[in-house]
């Protein structure tokens, strides 16, 4: 699909990026920290769909053809989860018009982030203002995650976001944060105490395992974004990338696996591809708090300079490494639109409130 705005055109497909692009943007991938391989993670999540659910690459190119920039969006209809609708109602968003979904706040997290990556010459800025313009015209509502300090698009409603944490690895190893959070090295201690045990996979995860850990998407979550029907389907698209940028950090209790998280090596960054953890009888006795800190030390083995972790989603990682404010940006160029969003937000699991509580802050 090919849609013209002023002097930029927009295509909308699920084609994986080329050689020639990763030549036109890896100046700056390397601005943003990262590197051309993080265009393996991109292209793996476009490779990847549903009946509900469409990863897709926005491009913007010049009147002559030429690529300007680039950025992963989703085109959904299945948004209910993210409201917290029961399923009669989630069967009728279903039903709707698709949506389009975007994220801006960081590099490379769930396999799909970024602040739109640019040729050389063109502004970012710019792409974004004319990407959203673009959205306005042809689909009905879409929504953009982006620093809340950033300024608003116009025809827009904005509410808060999760937040998003990402970490200066220059104060934050293991060492440093043991310092910092004292209760640190008590859950340090419980968890190897109780049998756990971390270990760092380089490459594919194996088969068997990853799909162990799968099963802990089967846990209920009380925030989604709207692409979560499809997440794992990313997690397994991610995790058989067989690259020596890709990382995996496991918790085990007694040998059986019960939670890790993915990561993505690129330039001097390491970014958050996906994380999940079982609930077992017992308990996972801190895993999620062992994961963190033995990833921000892989990160300092590997040369990193930055962490990027995605979404603040539990006050857990809002404690260990802050977060920096994002906000939800409901765009649509018809106002009846935006007034339904308004009335429904402050109802919905969406809600600044249920926000505040569930990442603790």
């Amino acid at each position: 699909m090919t849609r013209t705005t002023g002097t930029w055109q927009f295509t909308v497909t699920p084609t994986p990026f080329s050689e020639l692009e990763r030549g036109l943007l890896a100046e700056d991938l390397v601005r943003c920290g990262s590197g051309p391989s993080l265009l393996d993670v991109l292209s793996a999540t476009v490779g990847v769909s549903s009946r509900w659910t469409r990863p897709m690459v926005l491009r913007g190119f010049g009147p002559d053809g030429d690529l300007r920039g680039a950025a992963v969006v989703f085109l959904c209809r299945d948004a209910g989860p993210s409201f917290g609708l029961p399923g009669p109602a989630r069967s009728a968003v279903r039903r709707l018009p698709w949506i389009w979904y975007g994220e801006r706040t960081s590099i490379g997290t769930d396999g799909h982030a970024s602040p739109g990556l640019v040729v050389q010459g063109v502004d970012r800025g710019e792409f974004r203002d004319q990407a959203l313009r673009w959205a306005r015209r042809h689909r009905l509502l879409g929504v953009v995650v982006e620093p809340r300090a950033e300024r608003r698009p116009s025809s827009s409603r904005s509410t808060r976001g999760l937040g998003v944490s990402t970490v200066s690895l220059d104060g934050a190893g293991e060492v440093t944060l043991l310092e910092q959070h004292r209760n640190l090295s008590r859950k340090v201690r419980r968890f190897h105490h109780r049998g756990g045990t971390l270990r760092h996979i380089q490459g594919s995860l194996p088969e068997d395992l990853r799909e162990v850990l799968l099963t802990a998407y089967a846990v209920p979550r009380p925030l989604n974004p709207p692409f979560v029907e499809l997440y794992p389907q990313m997690v397994r698209a991610h995790s058989t990338l067989d690259s020596p940028d890709a990382w995996h950090v496991v918790a085990e209790m007694d040998g059986v696996p019960v939670g890790y998280h993915s990561w993505w090596h690129s330039g001097h960054t390491l970014s958050l591809l996906s994380g999940a953890f079982t609930r077992p009888a017992g308990g996972t006795v801190h895993a999620y708090e062992n994961v963190l800190l033995e990833s921000m030390t892989l990160a300092r083995d590997l040369g990193c300079r930055t962490a990027h972790l995605g979404p603040t989603v539990n006050g857990v990682k809002r404690a260990l490494f802050g977060s920096e404010p994002t906000e939800l940006r409901f765009v649509s160029a018809l106002p009846p639109v935006r007034w339904g969003v308004g009335l429904v937000l402050p109802h919905s699991a969406l809600a600044p409130a249920e926000i505040a509580r569930v990442t603790g802050g």
